[in-house]
């Protein structure tokens, strides 16, 4: 028990000092990019500072395998040089024996990534969004979703225009329990409609069935505002695209509200490939993680005895990176549909952790 405390006490220490060095980096980086892209504005050395201090989480979020595997690689090797792997084979412990408290540090270490480091980076890349929206005097969307419905803004000849739907299907096509508010330059009400259900095609929006209401008319003779409409053409720029843009990235979610978006797209008609597959890949982190530990050891362990670390630290930063490519080549596959989410997210994991052991098994007799 002592000497496995020992080794999650190590391999952790090793873990805080790649995970600051890294993000030191990333913020380095980041601030130089904020800097050229904010020249000519006012405060441009705060204002870079502070946005890459919002964006570096994600980018940290996004390299914890990598930064895992480096933490791996900087635990082992300290203990190759101390011969410390040697003296637990001494006592009796294989080598795989000898990891297991490392391996459940490093479960555990994706776990607080999921529901802690996940959401801290997507309220912080939201705010980084805000901000920059704000320095650049950019245009606020024009299509909003929340609890409401779609809420949707756009120009008319005569001023400008507000479309309210309650809910979505048909992939974004149709909507319903439409309410339309037509505005003059003025921002005064003009008339309004209102309808059950809704057609979003090319270049226009298609209202069936519905009630005009004309604001003029209602002041004088109430009973005459009214007007009953069966079909009516109204044009527009908004696409059933601009519609699923409008929800939250996958990335920017909270795993504890992820459930509740997917059910919201789908009842929508919406694609929920790519909420699914973020779903997934949170799912398969830790073991990816407990991978990335074998692959930094492995390759340490095999020549503890040579005196050629280099080799080995450079075979494992291979293998490491081979395998973060090809599972975010993989995931970008089942997140087109090319090929099923489970395979896209367990396939590249569970391969690299069978040739992880088979090493481990091959180099070490325990």
């Amino acid at each position: 028990m002592t000497l496995a405390i020992y080794f999650a006490k190590r391999f952790f220490i090793s873990f805080i000092r790649v995970f600051l060095a890294i993000g030191l980096l990333v913020l380095l980086f980041d601030f130089i990019t904020n800097l050229n892209r904010l020249n000519g504005l006012e405060s441009p050395i705060k204002n870079a500072l502070s946005l890459s201090f919002l964006r570096t989480t994600t980018y940290l979020s996004l390299a914890m395998p990598l930064i895992m595997m480096l933490s791996s690689l900087t635990f082992s090797v300290g203990l190759a040089r101390s011969n410390e792997f040697i003296i637990s084979r001494a006592s009796g412990l294989s080598a795989l024996k000898s990891l297991l408290s490392v391996i459940f540090t490093a479960f555990m270490l994706g776990i607080f990534s999921i529901f802690f480091l996940d959401p801290i980076a997507g309220k912080m890349i939201n705010s980084y969004e805000q901000k920059l929206d704000m320095l650049n005097n950019a245009k606020h969307p024009t299509i909003l979703i929340n609890d409401n419905g779609y809420w949707m803004r756009q120009t008319s000849l005569n001023g400008n225009q507000i479309i309210k739907a309650s809910s979505a299907s048909n992939n974004g096509k149709i909507l319903h329990n439409i309410s339309i508010f037509n505005y003059n330059l003025d921002g005064d009400i003009i008339n309004r409609f209102f309808a059950k259900t809704g057609f979003l095609n090319p270049n226009e929006f298609i209202l069936t069935q519905g009630v005009k209401w004309t604001d003029e008319k209602t002041l004088t003779d109430p009973k005459s505002g009214s007007e009953t409409i069966n079909f009516l053409r109204i044009p527009t720029d908004i696409t059933p695209t601009q519609l699923l843009e409008g929800y939250a990235s996958p990335d920017t979610i909270s795993p504890w509200n992820m459930n509740k978006q997917i059910i919201k797209l789908k009842s929508s008609g919406f694609s929920i490939l790519k909420y699914k597959s973020k779903q997934m890949e949170q799912y398969a982190r830790p073991f990816l993680f407990i991978i990335m530990i074998l692959i930094g050891c492995v390759f340490t362990l095999k020549n503890v005895r040579k005196n050629n670390l280099g080799l080995s630290v450079t075979s494992a930063v291979i293998f490491g990176f081979s395998l973060h490519f090809f599972q975010n080549f993989s995931i970008t596959l089942g997140r087109s549909g090319e090929i099923p989410l489970m395979i896209a997210t367990w396939c590249p994991v569970l391969s690299a952790g069978l040739v992880a052991i088979a090493l481990f098994l091959h180099y070490e007799d325990g």
